[in-house]
């Protein structure tokens, strides 16, 4: 009983000053790393610039809030430097987020904050990419970037350089969802909750940020912004421990500290994993900010937010995502040991099964075929199917979830000649949902522009001869199903003239099925993709040029960054050229591909 009674002394006194030791705890913690992986803040940097007390002071009117150091980072070295300085001074995996661009292009300064006070200021438009490092840093789930319009900030960086950015939190959504007075604008959150007016001059705010050389109030500025949502996400969260019991504040702790983080946990970094990533709107939040501020209700609340999330991405992204991994870069083997390509686990197991091939290697899993195969691919062409395939988004590098990607669409590749498209994965390709949806709406437009060079509509007129058969076979059938269940179910009570009519029905059905089935075969119109492909078969060029034009298309309107080394855009040209060569292909296959004329 002592020990009981012992133990739910300390679990009480750890939960009601845990604030304290947590903060000692991360003080030594940041003491040790600092000393051993961070840059001595000796070393002389021109890009360092030690902002001093006294403009602190006039600045934010507590010497509370302190601006120490401001890291202009301009080229990859100097962001290298800058984001290992971050990691070194981050506490609670926070940072102040924001971003800066001139008129309507893209980002040229990206700002970030940690809470002690020191800011890093990324020159993207100069350096003209996101660093790796910088980019593995915004996309770490696990650190949280908040400001105002951190998600729409993030979306701008992911169009305009294809940087990823997870772990958005809009000050606003916060607040609102705390039941915690909130304001549309930084400058005034930050007067709210620091008592700090920022300077929000024009002529500062809208200046030259492309500029070759930033001046000081301008990095002035630009820190501040990240560094107050910083200081304002700290004070808000004080007020919400102010209105937790200590028993709130108990459940919290063991929340945040013995569960483990999943996508079913509310409680990454004590914020409800609901308000994380998701754009700030009034209407939505409203709702939440008409919640009562007692303690049930800021702890029980973030289900129907999760809910609410859940419910809306389910409406908007109707694409299905892969939760497993797509290349499983196992390896199939010709029975000399040559390796003929990489494959998934199950086609390799499905060789074992079937007695054409043994197991020869667990990791990599590979199989050594039991019989020559029909062909061997050479030179690069066969090196492609060979290489190690890595799961990610070809075009901006994410690797969370992934849709495949025929870069040549399915509705004219089907009407390919077979030697076209049989053991031919080239055009297969991850992207993540986000580029997916951009790809479409982009393929759309291309289509369009085919649908006029082929005279071939992309959808037929709803008043075609083909529709209104459809239509008529669909009545017809649907008619003679609601008869066979009539009378099926109330025969015997049925007036006579009432069940020979159904059974005329149903008579009429059978005996114009067979009819029906070959008019709408004989009827059917061509396709747009089979207009299309039929077009290009009697061009110049044949089918590997609207292959060409499907390849260049991808390149061009999505600007891929990771594609497979040796992906090109002739590469079944090649590899159709090569089997001419070989006797492998059919003289009429080849003319109707565009190899020979």
């Amino acid at each position: 009983m002592f020990f009981v009674c012992v133990t739910v002394g300390l679990v009480f006194f750890v939960s009601k000053y845990r604030d304290n030791v947590l903060r000692g705890v991360q003080n030594l913690c940041q003491g040790i790393i600092t000393s051993t992986t961070c840059p001595s803040d000796k070393i002389q940097d021109e890009n360092i610039n030690n902002i001093n007390n006294e403009n602190n002071i006039i600045l934010y009117k507590n010497p509370e809030y302190k601006l120490n150091k401001i890291i202009l980072a301009d080229s990859l070295d100097s962001s290298d430097h800058a984001v290992q300085h971050l990691y070194c001074n981050l506490t609670n995996s926070i940072l102040g987020f924001d971003c800066e661009w001139v008129n309507n292009g893209p980002v040229t300064l990206l700002q970030l904050a940690t809470d002690n006070g020191v800011c890093a200021l990324f020159r993207i438009g100069k350096i003209g990419f996101v660093p790796p490092k910088l980019k593995e840093l915004l996309s770490n789930k696990s650190i949280l970037k908040i400001g105002v319009e951190p998600f729409e900030d993030g979306k701008k960086l992911t169009r305009d350089y294809g940087c990823r950015v997870f772990g958005t939190l809009d000050l606003r959504t916060f607040a609102e969802y705390m039941s915690l007075p909130s304001c549309q604008g930084l400058s005034a959150l930050s007067l709210k909750y620091l008592g700090v007016e920022l300077n929000k001059k024009e002529q500062i705010r809208c200046s030259n940020w492309d500029a070759e050389y930033l001046n000081e109030e301008q990095k002035l500025y630009a820190a501040c912004d990240a560094l107050v949502a910083c200081l304002i996400y700290q004070q808000m969260n004080e007020k919400i421990n102010q209105r937790r019991t200590i028993f709130n504040r108990l459940v919290v702790f063991i929340k945040s500290t013995y569960i483990k983080k999943s996508q079913y946990n509310y409680f990454s970094h004590n914020v409800p994993l609901g308000l994380i990533d998701v754009k700030y709107s009034k209407s939505s939040s409203s709702s939440s900010a008409s919640l009562k501020s007692n303690n049930n209700a800021i702890e029980n609340t973030p289900h129907k937010y999760q809910l609410k999330r859940v419910l809306s991405e389910s409406k908007s992204n109707v694409s299905l995502t892969r939760k497993d991994v797509l290349y499983e870069n196992c390896y199939l083997k010709a029975p000399d040991g040559e390796t003929l390509c990489s494959c998934d686990r199950k086609k390799a197991e499905w060789y074992i099964a079937k007695g054409l091939a043994v197991k020869v290697n667990d990791d990599p899993f590979t199989v050594r075929l039991n019989f020559e195969p029909s062909a061997r691919c050479r030179g690069d062409i066969g090196e492609y199917y060979t290489q190690i395939r890595l799961n990610q988004c070809v075009v901006c590098g994410s690797q969370d979830k992934f849709i495949k990607k025929n870069i040549i669409p399915r509705e004219y590749r089907k009407y390919f000649p077979i030697v076209m498209k049989s053991h031919q994965s080239h055009d297969c390709l991850l992207l993540c949902p986000t580029c997916h949806d951009t790809s479409n709406r982009q393929d759309l437009i291309f289509k369009r522009h085919l649908a006029i060079t082929c005279n071939a509509p992309l959808s037929p007129s709803s008043s075609s001869p083909t529709t209104q058969s459809k239509n008529n076979q669909q009545r017809s059938k649907r008619n003679y199903q609601n008869a066979v269940k009539v009378l099926n179910e109330k025969y015997n009570f049925l007036p006579q003239q009432r069940r020979e009519e159904l059974e005329q029905q149903i008579n009429e059905y059978n005996n114009h099925q067979n009819e029906l089935s070959i008019n709408e075969s004989s009827d059917k119109s061509s396709t747009h993709g089979q207009k299309v492909v039929e077009y290009f078969k009697h061009t110049d060029g044949g089918l590997v040029s609207l292959e060409k034009q499907w390849r260049e298309h991808f390149l061009n309107t999505m600007e891929p960054q990771y594609l497979p080394p040796l992906w090109s855009v002739d590469h079944n040209q090649r590899r159709l050229e090569r089997r001419i060569t070989e006797n492998r292909i059919e003289p009429e296959d080849a003319k109707i591909a565009g190899i020979i004329t």
